[in-house]
């Protein structure tokens, strides 16, 4: 006997799924291609009483040049010039894998400059080889998926061979 039961398709349902995830591969590629590895860096004073504010600055080498200023305007200073303060700072430009070197600039009051460091820090953050564990990853989620769909296709038509009436999700 023949199967007269009409067909459903779900056009969304597996082949939606294989563009959502190839998708979300793509985008996360483009995005981690240009990402950053946000670095912050910390400091105190014990008091700061000719200070006018600081600025901070990057290299690649621990000798300089200390040439990318990190902040765009002058850091302000504590409140109370007598207690000092503490600093924190987030280069939001650091790419990520790379040591990078921060000096630090006091400015004075006065128009003069006091210069402490340098400090190195590695930035983290998410470097070429994790797009590839991702995209491994995803290739993994693919093969699984496709080896599941062959599976309930075998089932589907064992169960139209015996006669049943099956609708396709």
């Amino acid at each position: 006997m023949h199967n007269t039961a009409p067909r459903r398709r779900n056009p969304g349902g597996r082949i939606g799924f294989l563009v959502f995830l190839f998708s979300a591969l793509l985008l996360s590629m483009f995005i981690l291609s240009g990402c950053t590895a946000p670095v912050r860096v910390e400091w105190s004073t014990e008091t700061e009483m000719n200070t006018a504010g600081f600025n901070l600055y990057r290299g690649e080498s621990a000798d300089g040049p200390f040439d990318v200023k990190v902040n765009e305007q002058l850091i302000a200073p504590a409140v109370d010039p007598l207690t000092g303060g503490k600093y924190e700072y987030v280069d939001k430009t650091a790419r990520p894998g790379i040591t990078y070197y921060y000096r630090l600039e006091e400015v004075e009051r006065n128009g003069g400059t006091n210069s402490f460091g340098p400090i190195s820090v590695r930035a983290g953050g998410l470097e070429w080889w994790h797009v590839l564990v991702l995209a491994g990853l995803a290739g993994v989620a693919v093969a699984l998926w496709l080896i599941g769909g062959r599976k309930e296709a075998r089932k589907r038509s064992q169960g139209n061979a015996s006669g049943g009436s099956e609708l396709t999700p």
